[in-house]
């Protein structure tokens, strides 16, 4: 009998307890619930256009049907407000000019979403220079937020705002590679 009582006042304060820390949503100031996750694993662009900076889907691959580069105003008409201030903020960009190969010009290296004739979708980083393609490198997946940081002489690819995980891209002596 003492057993019984004590399992269901354990379970009593249990339910109080779980009661008394359960989280409430976020809102905006106008009562709308925001997402509890960071917005930079939710947003998904869509890759609406046959080009992406003047380049054509199919030139960064024979199935890519559509593409786009991501940008600032692409970014405030996918999230809040707050959110995009918070990368416009930050030392993150969508497009970087740097001299990777070192030959004393600089490439426009931008992200991107793309989507394929099969429905494969997910994000690039491609590398330019003068409205050229000269390389790309795909994520099939989520197309998602990606972004690039100048880091010294490095430049990092992150799917992500406030993470370490990125990948380098860098010139080899020969090509780009991406590690």
């Amino acid at each position: 009998m003492w057993i019984g009582r004590s399992t269901a006042a354990g379970c009593m304060f249990a339910a109080l307890l779980a009661a008394a820390c359960s989280a409430t949503a976020p809102r905006d100031p106008d009562g709308t619930p925001r997402p509890t996750s960071a917005w930079w694993y939710d947003v998904k662009f869509e890759s609406t256009s046959g080009h992406a900076r003047g380049i054509a889907a199919s030139d960064f691959s024979p199935s890519w049907n559509s593409a786009v580069a991501l940008d600032d105003d692409l970014l405030s008409e996918s999230v809040a407000a707050p959110d995009a201030a918070e990368f416009l903020q930050s030392p993150l960009s969508f497009s970087v000019e740097a001299d990777l190969d070192g030959d004393g010009r600089s490439e426009d290296i931008f992200v991107g979403v793309f989507s394929t004739d099969t429905g494969t979708r997910g994000r690039f980083v491609a590398v330019t220079r003068d409205g050229e393609l000269l390389q790309h490198f795909e994520h099939p997946g989520t197309p998602g937020f990606s972004a690039l940081l100048e880091q010294g002489d490095e430049l990092h690819w992150y799917k992500c705002m406030q993470c370490g995980e990125f990948e380098t891209l860098r010139w080899s002596g020969g090509a780009y590679v991406l590690d």
